[in-house]
């Protein structure tokens, strides 16, 4: 009977193997935003004219603190500190749009959105990932972060950062697999045992 319980379990597994994605965990991040890709958030951020676009612009583009998820706000003391994050970088270092803006103190405000959608997929050897000896993770997706900073309600200046195209391998081995977490434990263990 044993031997049958043994070869059963060994299919199972090089079947499962065969299968990895619909048996590994996956997860997917996604921010809503009104976007629902990489470009028609850049195209959103290009069409923002500086000194001439007002908020009555941007929220017809779909930048509404009061309607659009995750849409921050922020003030100049924010501002300050994303810009000056040490003591090295002065105000007269900044571009004059945001000096104007920092100045402009309470009269200023920025709007901060970071859409994202990344999925995150574990591939590679079943047996080994779920024994814990080896995980791999792919991530794939994209990522944006725009700025605008706003004084008497019209735009002065607006910055952008982000990730067309997300493509990210981690790989994590465990030489001991399910043993690896307990090997610390039993370093206290053992320490403990020794120390005087």
């Amino acid at each position: 009977m044993k031997p049958i319980r043994t070869l059963a379990a060994l299919t199972l597994l090089l079947a499962t193997s065969a299968c990895a994605r619909w048996v590994l965990p996956s997860e997917e991040n996604v921010k809503a935003s009104p976007f629902g890709s990489y470009g028609e958030a850049q195209a959103v951020f290009d069409a923002v004219t500086p000194m001439s676009s007002t908020v009555e612009d941007l929220a017809g583009m779909g930048l509404d603190p009061a309607v659009t998820p995750n849409l921050k706000t922020v003030n100049y003391l924010d501002i300050m500190a994303r810009f000056m994050p040490q003591q090295t970088v002065r105000l007269a270092d900044l571009d004059p749009a945001v000096q104007a803006c920092v100045n402009a103190r309470e009269s200023c405000v920025g709007y901060v959105l970071a859409p994202e959608s990344v999925s995150k997929d574990r591939v590679g050897d079943v047996s080994l990932d779920m024994l814990g000896f080896e995980r791999t993770t792919v991530s794939s997706g994209w990522r944006a972060e725009m700025l605008f900073l706003i004084v008497d309600d019209v735009v002065i200046y607006k910055l952008w950062s982000g990730t067309a195209n997300i493509d990210e391998t981690k790989t994590e081995t465990r030489p001991l697999g399910p043993l690896q977490d307990l090997s610390g434990a039993a370093t206290g263990v053992v320490k403990d045992a020794v120390t005087p």
